[in-house]
């Protein structure tokens, strides 16, 4: 019975060990990456609590809708478009997990955005990509998450979870009218979002 206790025990110190192991390796690399990745950060394209409070968009909202036009253009730059998913997310998050900070690296036809979440002392940086086909269309959809160099895609449905709620969300603006017009449209730029919208 001692000798089936102490290969127990030493069974228990291995796995212990290799879970240490395992959790340093992966602290260590999160951190090497963060290093990388916040080395080049351009700052015009970080989006925070402080820098959306000098971000407007609230006239051309109001001239998208109102406007007599058949066909009308909203168009957001990088930032404009962060604050606008910086204060959303903001509003699903509770007291304990907040966004401290986004960051968006803006392409034609895809988009990455990074986002630094707190919970309590931790803070972790989430990624995903944010693509557009090169057809006449509003349907947006993401193929990647990331929390720091890890693919959690490959593990999880959350791609699939975000797609939806990507599709039900337009499909709701559409079907309801929410800003007058049809979102038929959307196109991913260098250094904007373009929406274009129909009278119904």
């Amino acid at each position: 019975m001692k000798k089936f206790f102490k290969v127990l025990f030493k069974l228990f110190l291995f796995f212990f060990f290799c879970i240490v192991l395992l959790g340093g390796y992966l602290i260590l690399r999160y951190r090497n990456w963060e290093k990388d990745f916040e080395s080049g950060i351009r700052q015009e394209y970080v989006i925070t609590k402080e820098s959306i409070q000098d971000v407007s968009v609230e006239e051309r909202l109001t001239q998208f809708v109102l406007s007599s036009e058949d066909t009308q253009f909203l168009e957001f730059k990088v930032k404009e478009f962060g604050a606008i998913l910086f204060t959303v997310l903001n509003n699903y998050t509770n007291e304990e997990i907040t966004v401290e900070r986004m960051y968006i690296e803006p392409q034609k036809a895809k988009w990455k955005i990074y986002i630094e979440f707190s919970y309590k002392e931790v803070r972790l940086w989430a990624s995903m990509d944010l693509n557009k086909d090169d057809m006449q269309t509003a349907q947006l959809y993401t193929k990647e998450l990331f929390v720091g160099p890890f693919p959690i895609h490959t593990f999880t449905d959350w791609d699939d979870t975000i797609n939806r709620g990507i599709g039900d969300s337009l499909v709701t603006l559409n079907e309801n009218g929410f800003v007058g017009r049809y979102i038929e449209n959307i196109e991913l730029l260098e250094d904007s979002i373009i929406f274009k919208g129909s009278r119904y």
